[in-house]
């Protein structure tokens, strides 16, 4: 073989392994590409997973597919999410029961970050500061409380490091429903009113006027510092307590206290009075006789007084009776006539009204129905119309009168007497209250008729008010609701 031949060949066999060479380079290229798309396909997968399950999105796992690196960190990645997700779940049911109960809480809480900004606010708390808790968040506490001394409650804290206690007084802005308006309805174009015929109910229309009014609240505050884990201040809690109805209580028993003290000592010092002078004079020359004029005078004061302890004790029993009854739903009531319970009262009022001449009218409609308790009832006609006939000049009248108005029935009574001033008004259904204490003492009031007549119609589910004109009258009105038919 010639050099040139086997030049020949080795450059053939070059060529041939240049040419197997670089068709396997291009075979691994391919293969590489091949190989990073995939992967870059399965990272792409994997990362917009990741991202999904950044945003809180964990209703999807991650697909475990590819080589092992790959799906190794898929299935990391979806145990990390199954993690977040019970450890989410867990923080939204605890947010939720803390919300519950915040809101389900008599007790208003507000709370403020360290910048003075409201965080949060229950339902309670909105109502007593009258706040909009979606308008509320995020403002500053001289934005959204307008009370200073209870800005200052959730302020001194922060300066202090300790937390304040104390009542605040809160006026609070309302509309509340006044007295129903009764209106006439209007009647179709072509149809007249008919002013001859009895007045029917049914041609009237309810309309409610709403007026605003205030009330101011006894608020209690207790405020305290909100801490974090490592015990720095990040705000203040402030804990409210409407205690209102609770001063309210509180005041009316310590007048009560006082008033019943008042009324008692008054009877005992005279019965204490006239027997010490009895036994003095007795004391004195037991061998002289006792003049019985006087011996008299001072028994008739002694058995007077006695009279009036023992009706104040009765009127204070009735009184708890009643409210025991209400509360323990122990008064029964039932349709019944209401014109044999007045006939009954105004008889058993009859003989004092005789004594100064005073004629008792009574307008009832037969067979009018109210629901009732006879007995409790007509005790209370009887208080109305003796206080009537007690206040009343000899040779006056006095009107007792029942009638229907829609649901509900009327006792009206209306006496002559001197009348009663504006301002004692509002309080004349209070225990012992008295618009002329030396006049109603020398009557011989207990001061209490009133208040049962009020309760007595409170555990009917009615209501009792008066109205009245110096110098005219006073007319006493006791509302019932309707029996359930006529006789």
């Amino acid at each position: 073989m010639s050099n040139t031949v086997f030049i020949d060949l080795i450059a053939h066999a070059l060529d041939t392994a240049l040419t197997v060479s670089l068709l396997c380079a291009i075979a691994v290229i391919l293969f590489l590409l091949l190989l990073i798309h995939r992967y870059r396909k399965w990272l792409d997968q994997v990362g917009n997973s990741a991202t999904r399950l950044a945003k809180g999105d964990f209703s999807k796992p991650i697909k475990v597919t590819g080589p092992p690196p790959v799906a190794a960190l898929a299935e990391t990645l979806n145990q990390m999410a199954q993690q977040l997700d019970d450890r989410l779940s867990e923080v939204v049911r605890q947010r939720n029961e803390l919300g519950t109960i915040l809101s389900s809480m008599d007790e208003g809480v507000l709370a403020v970050d360290s910048q003075l900004r409201v965080i949060s606010l229950n339902r309670s708390a909105a109502m007593l500061l009258q706040m909009d808790p979606a308008l509320a968040i995020d403002r500053s506490i001289e934005q959204a409380i307008t009370d200073p001394e209870l800005r200052r409650y959730i302020s001194q804290p922060l300066e202090t490091g300790k937390g304040v206690q104390g009542e605040v007084k809160l006026a609070r802005s309302r509309i509340q429903p006044a007295q129903p308006i009764w209106t006439k309805k209007a009647l179709p174009k072509g149809e007249a009113s008919d002013e001859s015929d009895e007045a029917d109910p049914s041609d009237e229309e309810e309309r409610i006027d709403y007026t605003p009014s205030v009330d101011e609240r006894t608020i209690e505050a207790t405020s305290a510092i909100l801490r974090d884990a490592a015990g720095r201040r990040m705000g203040v809690v402030l804990v409210l307590h409407d205690v209102s109805e609770l001063r309210r209580l509180e005041s009316i028993r310590q007048d009560f206290v006082a008033n019943v003290s008042h009324e008692i000592r008054t009877p005992i010092s005279a019965i204490k009075a006239a027997a010490e002078t009895l036994v003095d004079d007795l004391e004195y020359d037991p061998e002289v006789p006792p003049d019985l004029t006087t011996l008299r005078n001072f028994l008739g004061i002694i058995a007077r007084q006695a009279e009036r302890l023992h009706a104040i004790v009765e009127d204070l029993l009735s009184l708890a009776r009643i409210e025991q009854g209400k509360r323990e739903d122990a008064i029964e009531l039932k349709p019944g006539p209401l014109s044999p319970v007045i006939a009954a009262a105004v008889e058993t009022c009859q003989a004092k009204a005789d004594q100064k001449e005073i004629s008792i009218r009574v307008d009832c409609e037969f067979g009018l129905m109210a629901q009732m308790n006879r007995t409790m009832l007509e005790q209370a006609i009887i208080n109305l119309i003796d206080n009537a006939v007690k206040y009343s000049p000899a040779s006056s009248k006095v009107e007792v009168h029942a009638i229907k108005t829609r649901n509900e029935v009327k006792v009206t009574v209306l006496d002559e007497g001197r009348g009663i001033e504006p301002e004692h008004l509002p309080r004349l259904f209070e225990r012992f209250y008295r618009t002329d204490r030396a006049r109603s003492r020398q009557m011989g009031g207990t001061g209490l008729g009133l208040s049962i007549v009020k309760h007595i119609a409170e555990a009917h589910g009615g209501r009792v008010s008066v109205e009245s004109r110096p110098g005219v009258g006073s007319t006493f009105i006791l509302t019932l609701p309707l029996g359930s038919t006529k006789l």
